[in-house]
């Protein structure tokens, strides 16, 4: 059984209205482990995306609470960056700077607010580098990249500020085909080093490698969760059969 300090994430009753008419969130509640992988599924508004940003603050709830590392957070805690910082975010849009290099895309944060030298932010980028496959691109700019080594980069630009848990919200909807292979790659590979994933996702077949977990959510909240073998091959919830089917799971 998990213990209280396992828990690295508890979401509790969260709410999420938009414009006073749209409800994103409608109640939810999630705990996240440490070292585990979680995959969230879902038909595109039914809240996955808003979820996770609720997570980091990114987007403020409207209701509920979020406690990170036994920590209740709210957006006028003087701390609020410093959590976040715990929190790597990876966008469906990579987010790099344009006229910054590689190299400067991911020693930037490290050195403005871990206070990191040059020297060891190099050294740490060069290291990140290798491990997402892009040594070779260590001094060349966003435009000269495609979609897939810009998304590698944002991955290794967030792994960069040491977090304790990675966010990514649908981080392969962006690429052509060809290249959510080599992104998959690298996240397969942070799962497998124990990284605690939060993951906003439509691949269906990587979910169910991955995850220790799959949470399936529709119209602003959680219908069913579960193991991957669950999910994918005996869900209970008629709603999460229609979505599966749709998607050519089941």
């Amino acid at each position: 059984m998990q213990t209280p300090s396992n828990k690295i994430i508890q979401i509790k009753g969260l709410k999420k209205t938009f414009k006073t008419t749209i409800h994103a969130l409608s109640g939810v509640d999630l705990e996240i482990m440490k070292g585990e992988v979680v995959s969230i599924i879902g038909p595109s508004g039914s809240g996955k995306s808003t979820l996770l940003r609720c997570m980091n603050l990114m987007e403020v709830p409207s209701a509920g609470s979020i406690i990170f590392e036994g920590h209740l957070l709210s957006i006028k805690d003087k701390n609020i960056n410093q959590l976040r910082e715990k929190m790597g975010m990876v966008f469906q849009s990579f987010n790099l700077f344009p006229h910054l290099s590689v190299l400067e895309n991911i020693t930037l944060s490290p050195k403005l607010v871990l206070k990191m030298s040059e020297h060891d932010a190099e050294i740490m980028a060069k290291d990140l580098l290798e491990k997402v496959g892009l040594s070779d691109k260590i001094d060349a700019y966003p435009s000269q990249l495609s979609g897939g080594q810009k998304q590698r980069v944002a991955i290794a630009r967030a792994l960069a500020m040491k977090p304790d848990v990675m966010l990514f919200d649908e981080p392969t909807s962006a690429l052509d085909p060809e290249m959510v292979g080599e992104v998959l790659s690298v996240m397969r590979t942070l799962a497998n080093a124990g990284m605690t994933m939060v993951i906003v996702t439509h691949e269906m077949a990587f979910a169910k490698e991955v995850s220790d977990r799959v949470v399936f959510m529709a119209e602003g909240v959680i219908v069913e969760m579960g193991t991957p073998e669950i999910i994918f091959s005996n869900p209970k919830e008629e709603r999460t059969k229609t979505f599966l089917k749709r998607v050519n799971v089941i």
